[in-house]
C-alpha cells in the first residue's frame, strides 16, 4: 500500500511536470513561431516592395550614368570642325581620319570609335575602312534607318566587327554639315564587359543574381558566362514559367520556383539597350538570417524550458515531501500521526501474513497530564509532550513504530515481537521517562500508564488497540485503587 501511494505521488508529480512543460514548449513555440512568420512576411514584403525594385533602379540609373559620359563624347565628335571639314572635303586623307579616331578611342578608353559616310557608305574605324555598309545586309539597317530617327543620337547593343564581333553599346550620333545636311554617323563602342563588371559588383553587394536578357528572351549579360548568348530564359527550368509575361511587359515583380526553391524576380525594361533587367533574390537566402534567429530561440527557450521543468521538479519535490511530512507526522512532536500510522500497521499486517514473526502493539499516556498543564500551563505540557516522544522514539528499536494517538496518548507497534518482550520495553521506557523529568520543574511525578496487546489471528488495528486501551486503563484504576 505504501508503495502504491508513492507511486501515485511519484506519477502526479510527473504528470505536473509533463504539463508545465508542455504549455511552456508550446507557449515558446507558439511564440517564435509567430514573430517568424511576421518576420518572414515583413521580409518578403520589404523585398518585393522596396529592395529589389531599388536596386533594379540603382543599376538602371548607373546605366544611365553610364551612358552620359560617351553620349557627350559622341556628340562631341559630331560637332567637331575636322570630323565636318574632313566629310566636306571628300574622305581624301584615310591616315587622317584613322588617326583621329584612334586618338579619340585612347583619350576617352573607350572599345571603339567610328565614322560611317552617308555620301561613300564607307565605314571608318581606327585601322582604316572595315567595310562598306549596304541596305543588302541586315547587320547594316541600324545605318539607313539613323537619318529618320527622332533624336540626334541612339544607343545600340550589336556585334563589334571591328574588334573580333565582341558585344558592344554603340553609341550612334547623327552627323551634319555646315548648311544642316545629313552627312553620316559617328560615335562609339563601350565594351559590355564594363556592363558585366557592374553586375558583378551588384551581385557581391547585395547577394543578388543581376542578368540582362534581350526582347527575345536571350540571356546578353550574366555572372555566368557559359549562358550569355547560349539560353534562352523561354527554355530555362523555373523562369520558363513567367518568362512570357517578362518579355510581355515593362516592369513588374514575378515568384517562380526552381531548384533552389523560390525565387523572388523584380524586372524592368532598358530602352537605352533594349533589353531587360531582371534581378533575383532566393526567399531561402533572404529569409535565412531569421530562420537561423528563430533556431537560436528556439534553442534558448529549450534551455529556458528545461531549466525551469528542473526548477519545477525541486520546487514540486520539496513541497511534496514537505506535505508528506505534514500528512504523515505530528507537528508537535514529529512522530508519526495517527492516519499514517494506520497505514504503516496494515503494511506490518501484511508482513505478518507473510512471517510467523510476532506483533505486539503497546498504548500509553501520562498520568495526570490535565493537572501538569492545569499547573504550569498548556506550553510546558507541550514541551513535556516533545520530550517523552523524543525519550521513548530513543528507546525502541529501528523496527518499531511510535506514534502520537491523540493528547497525551501514544502509540508503539513492535515488530517481530511478543508481549512478554514488549513489557521488558515498555518498562525500560517507563522508567526512563520517570527519571527524567525533575519534580520540581513539573510540580507533579510524570509517570506513564501502558497497556500492552499482542496480535492475534484476525486481529485488526481497531481490536488490538481497544485491548490494549483497556489494558491501559486497568493499569490507571490499579493505581489510583493503591494510591
Amino acid at each position: 500500500m505504501i508503495k502504491k501511494n508513492e507511486l501515485h505521488l511519484l506519477t502526479s508529480r510527473w504528470k505536473l511536470i509533463i504539463l508545465i512543460g508542455t504549455i511552456l514548449i508550446t507557449g515558446f513555440i507558439s511564440i517564435n513561431l509567430a514573430n517568424y512568420f511576421v518576420s518572414s512576411n515583413a521580409i518578403r514584403s520589404a523585398l518585393i516592395k522596396n529592395e529589389l525594385p531599388l536596386t533594379s533602379n540603382n543599376i538602371y540609373s548607373e546605366i544611365q550614368a553610364s551612358l552620359l559620359r560617351p553620349i557627350y563624347i559622341s556628340s562631341m565628335m559630331a560637332n567637331d570642325t575636322f570630323l565636318k571639314d574632313w566629310v566636306d572635303e571628300g574622305e581624301k586623307d584615310l591616315n587622317k581620319i584613322s588617326k583621329y579616331l584612334a586618338e579619340i578611342q585612347n583619350k576617352y578608353a573607350v572599345a571603339s570609335t567610328f565614322l560611317v559616310s552617308a555620301r561613300t557608305n564607307r565605314y571608318y574605324h581606327s585601322d582604316g575602312v572595315l567595310k562598306t555598309v549596304s541596305k543588302k545586309v541586315p547587320k547594316d539597317s541600324w545605318f539607313f534607318t539613323m537619318e529618320s530617327h527622332v533624336g540626334n543620337y541612339r544607343v545600340e547593343v550589336d556585334n563589334n566587327e571591328a574588334n573580333r564581333n565582341h558585344l558592344t553599346i554603340f553609341i550612334n550620333h547623327k552627323l551634319y554639315d555646315y548648311n544642316g545636311n545629313y552627312t553620316g554617323v559617328a560615335g562609339l563602342g563601350l565594351d559590355v564587359v564594363s556592363v558585366a563588371t557592374m553586375i558583378d559588383r551588384y551581385k557581391d553587394s547585395y547577394q543578388r543574381n543581376v542578368y540582362f536578357i534581350d526582347r527575345n528572351g536571350e540571356i546578353k549579360s550574366h555572372p555566368e558566362k557559359s549562358l550569355i548568348d547560349k539560353v534562352n530564359i523561354q527554355k530555362m527550368p523555373g523562369i520558363e514559367a513567367v518568362a512570357k509575361e517578362i518579355l510581355n511587359g515593362k516592369t513588374g515583380f514575378l515568384t517562380y520556383e526552381n531548384e533552389l526553391g523560390t525565387i523572388l524576380l523584380s524586372y524592368r525594361y532598358i530602352p537605352e539597350l533594349n533589353w531587360f533587367l531582371l534581378v533575383e533574390q532566393t526567399e531561402n537566402k533572404a529569409l535565412r538570417p531569421i530562420r537561423q534567429a528563430l533556431c537560436s530561440n528556439l534553442l534558448i527557450s529549450a534551455g529556458i524550458t528545461l531549466l525551469v521543468l528542473l526548477i519545477s521538479s525541486f520546487t514540486i519535490h520539496r513541497f511534496q515531501l514537505q506535505l508528506e511530512a505534514m500528512a504523515k507526522s505530528d507537528k508537535l512532536t514529529g512522530l508519526v500521526n495517527r492516519q499514517y500510522f494506520d497505514v504503516l500497521f496494515a503494511h506490518a499486517l501484511d508482513n505478518i501474513g507473510r512471517h510467523t514473526t510476532g506483533l505486539s502493539l503497546a498504548l500509553f499516556d501520562l498520568d495526570n497530564f490535565k493537572k501538569i498543564n492545569d499547573s504550569r500551563g498548556h506550553l510546558a505540557g507541550d514541551r513535556i509532550l516533545r520530550s517523552i516522544a523524543l525519550l521513548a522514539k530513543e528507546h525502541i528499536r529501528k523496527s518499531d513504530i511510535i506514534a502520537r494517538w491523540g493528547g497525551d496518548e501514544f502509540v508503539i507497534l513492535f515488530q517481530k515481537c511478543d508481549a512478554e518482550t514488549a513489557h521488558r520495553l515498555m518498562d525500560k521506557i517507563s522508567e526512563r521517562i520517570t527519571c527524567s523529568f525533575d519534580e520540581s520543574e513539573t510540580a507533579i511525578p510524570v509517570s506513564i500508564s501502558v497497556g500492552i496487546a499482542e496480535y492475534e489471528s484476525g486481529d485488526t488495528c481497531e481490536t488490538l488497540l481497544a485491548r490494549a486501551d483497556k489494558l491501559m486503563y486497568e493499569v490507571k484504576r490499579t493505581r489510583k485503587q493503591k494510591n
